[in-house]
């Protein structure tokens, strides 16, 4: 038989029609749950930057009131008295210099020593022992802790620097530093100066850093080959001493009486300390100066071989270490009377006094 065919529509198949309101009801949970879970989501970023903001607040709010707890250093040292004109003279009683347990001693008028033994070393002394040095009476080194080649002009540290600023360190020693330079121009000199500021930043000076300025027997040196004026070399020592200054380190000039004399505007360098090579018995440096060293052939224990021996007029260990912690902490540095007590003074933290109660 063939198909049954429907002549009524009553009869026929009911037709399946799509469910338009499931669909609907669909989209509508879809879009319902992404904007739940964007507001969800805006909130947990909400708050985890509100959480973020709250620390950065008690971190900034720490660092402040560390800050405000911070010991500020003060520093007073003693002028340098000019004794006569435009530059500081030579006033040292040349009869109080004298050989005190084998070493150049001064003593006041009093007969007191006031001097403070030391030596200066270099990549040239090659073997120290400085636990025998710091025993043999020695109360300070100058390390060269670097220089410039005078015949390409490179910036070099010396090899021996860093071992031997840890050692002395180490052994209590009281420490500076020289540089030796052959900056032709300011900025040069600048230069140098920040080199030797990198260099010395991990160590406890203790003493000057010397720019050492001399000349050089070598016609291939730069600084001969080049023509520099009195003038411009003066200034180049002054900018040496500045950048030092500035960081809170004691600058000093180290030059032959020769030197001063014939290659430098003497009365303009007047605000810096002398260190002053002079190898006699007695120093009739011409100059006002604060080191002396009066040997490049001396022996002391701890040194093998000849070394250069020193002595200061100033006790720099009682004063230039809290230049840098001045500079450090935002403290104060005033001139008091060369016969005035030097001394370091550290402001109390907040909420602390400097009055004490006597039982």
């Amino acid at each position: 038989m063939g198909e049954e065919q429907y002549t009524n529509r009553e009869m026929r198949p009911p037709v399946k029609k799509r469910r338009r309101k499931n669909t609907s009801a669909l989209l509508l949970f879809c879009f319902s749950s992404f904007v739940v879970g964007l507001v969800v989501g805006m909130v947990i970023i909400h708050n985890v930057s509100s959480r973020q903001i709250a620390e950065v607040k008690q971190e900034l709010a720490t660092v402040i009131e560390e800050q405000s707890h911070v010991n500020v250093t003060n520093v007073y040292v003693p002028e340098r008295k000019i004794t006569e004109g435009q530059v500081a003279l030579n006033s040292y009683n040349t009869e109080n210099f004298k050989i005190d347990n084998g070493f150049m001693a001064y003593f006041d008028e009093n007969g007191e020593k006031i001097s403070h033994l030391g030596c200066d070393l270099s990549y040239h002394n090659k073997s120290v022992n400085f636990d025998e040095l710091a025993a043999s009476g020695c109360e300070f080194v100058m390390l060269r802790c670097g220089f410039r080649g005078y015949s390409e002009g490179g910036l070099m540290r010396d090899e021996k620097f860093s071992q031997y600023a840890s050692e002395a360190n180490r052994v209590g020693l009281a420490l500076g530093v020289y540089f030796f330079t052959q900056a032709l121009t300011v900025e040069e000199a600048e230069e140098e100066a920040e080199y030797v500021l990198d260099i010395i930043e991990d160590y406890d000076i203790s003493y000057p850093v010397a720019f050492d300025t001399e000349y050089i027997d070598d016609e291939s040196a730069r600084t001969n080959k080049t023509e520099v004026s009195d003038e411009l070399r003066s200034e180049i020592c002054k900018a040496f001493c500045e950048k030092i200054k500035e960081k809170g380190y004691y600058p000093m000039i180290y030059a032959s009486e020769n030197w001063f004399r014939r290659s430098l505007l003497v009365e303009s360098l007047r605000e810096y300390d002398f260190w002053a090579p002079q190898y006699l018995d007695e120093n009739d440096f011409l100059y006002d100066f604060t080191i002396w060293q009066y040997t490049d052939r001396g022996n002391i224990l701890g040194v093998k071989g000849d070394v250069d021996l020193d002595i200061s007029m100033v006790d720099y260990a009682s004063f230039v270490p809290g230049l840098r912690e001045a500079y450090l902490t935002g403290g104060k540095v005033e001139t008091v009377p060369s016969d005035g007590a030097i001394s370091i003074d550290t402001e109390p933290e907040q909420g602390e006094t400097n009055d004490t109660n006597d039982e």
